[in-house]
Parts: structure tokens; sequence; C-alpha cells
């Protein structure tokens, strides 16, 4: 029995009980690939992915173990309970979100703090830094704020790499990663995918360019800790028979 784990879709991060930011990723490659696998013989598969996939037209979990998760938190401790079975392939192409929400001030409150505890002494950088770090005038978020805030003010700060879990967690398994940049050349977001294979200790990276996708163009490029292994891809069936072949 071969077992097979995938991570698809976004994470949510929320600012109070009712708002929260994501990505859009749609978790279309992960469900395609999980379905795909699920029909080849004694093979086990897994997706951890967004509570939306449920929406997506693709989405069928008859022949997988769907696991729901809505944030990298959520994800982060999936992958955890995950690690206690013997995976042999793990592909994590869910679009993690690069930032979530510390908390939520007001700007007109926020004036008033750094007002009132930096008079009288003097001003530097790093005194302003450790007021906005941690104000006195959090807007509480443990239900729904309020409708009607003109200066309503995030601060955000960084998620959990997961991707940077995988290897400790799934040691034995081959592992293969997503990356995705913006309007950059061809060469820095192979050498981006690169650096994030080595850094990250995983077997391959699938890299690709958001401006290709909104020209609806679909163009990877499959990295690996040597770099540009010369192969791409067109379709998400491309990844799934490249992956199918590491088991």
């Amino acid at each position: 029995m071969k077992r097979v784990l995938l991570t698809g879709g976004p994470t949510n991060e929320y600012i109070d009980e009712v708002m929260k930011i994501t990505n859009m990723a749609t978790g279309a490659s992960a469900l395609t690939m999980a379905e795909a696998f699920s029909r080849l013989p004694d093979t086990e598969v897994t997706l951890i992915g967004a509570k939306s996939l449920r929406n997506h037209k693709q989405f069928s979990d008859q022949s997988y173990t769907y696991i729901p998760v809505e944030t990298t938190e959520d994800m982060d401790k999936a992958l955890e309970k995950e690690s206690s079975k013997p995976y042999d392939l793990v592909i994590h192409s869910a679009a993690v979100g690069d930032y979530t929400p510390q908390y939520s001030f007001r700007l007109e409150d926020m004036a008033a703090e750094l007002a009132h505890k930096l008079q009288n002494t003097q001003i530097t950088p790093e005194k302003i830094l450790s007021v906005l770090t941690n104000p006195d005038c959090k807007v509480k978020d443990d239900g729904k704020i309020s409708s009607y805030e003109p200066h309503l003010t995030v601060k955000l700060g960084l998620t959990k790499k997961l991707i940077g879990t995988l290897k400790e967690r799934f040691p034995s398994a081959r592992l293969i990663g997503f990356k995705l940049l913006d309007k950059v050349s061809k060469e820095q977001l192979i050498n981006t995918a690169t650096e994030l294979c080595r850094t990250n200790n995983v077997d391959y990276i699938v890299a690709n360019d958001l401006s290709d996708i909104n020209q609806g163009l679909r163009r990877c490029y499959l990295v690996n800790k040597d770099g540009y292994t010369g192969q791409e891809f067109t379709s998400n069936e491309d990844i799934f028979t490249f992956a199918a072949s590491l088991l």
C-alpha cells in the first residue's frame, strides 16, 4: 500500500469573527491530483485542504480522505497529526498565506497613544516601533468589529512556513513543493525555486509565474536542489504524471 498526502487551496486568516484575509488559490491542482492518485491501485490518498474546496466543481472526497482546515495554524496541526503515518509522497501545493492579522486599531487612537507615550521623551524609531508592535489601543476582535470604522488598521505578522516542516515530519517521503512569483524572468523564478528547495530540504519545487496564469497560460518548471531539471508542465495532469512516477 502506497500513501500520498496532499495539501491544497488557500488558508484564511481572521481579522475578527467575520472578516478574514485570504488569497486567490482555488485548490484545483490538489483536487485533480487527489482524484488521480486515488485511481491508482493500492494507493491511499489524504488531502488536507481549505474548507472552501467543498464548493469547487471538482471536489469529491468519496475516493480519498479529506481533512478540512481554515487557517495556517489548522493546516500545521493537521500536518503534525498526519506525520505519525508512513507516507511515501507528500505534495504541498496549498497556497499558505504569508501574513496573518495580529491585531487591529483605529488610527486616531494610535496617534493619541503615540503622542502621550512619547511626550517629553526623545523620539526614536525604536520607541515608536515598541508602541506600534504592542499598543494599548487594540480594538477588541473576539466578536465583530464595527462596520463604521473609517480608519481601521490591521497589523499583520508572518505565518509559519509549513514547507520548512515537511522533511522533519516526513523524513522517508518524497517531497514536492510549489512556488509562485509574479512578473519575474525565468532565470529568477528558477533560482528562487532552487534556493527554496535547498533551504527546506525538499526533493522538487514546481515553479510558475502569476503573470502567465493571468494570461491563460499554464507553464510550470520542475526544479530540484541542482536547479532546473529541464521538465516543463502545462497541466495538472502533467504534474500528476511526474509525481506518480516517484511512487
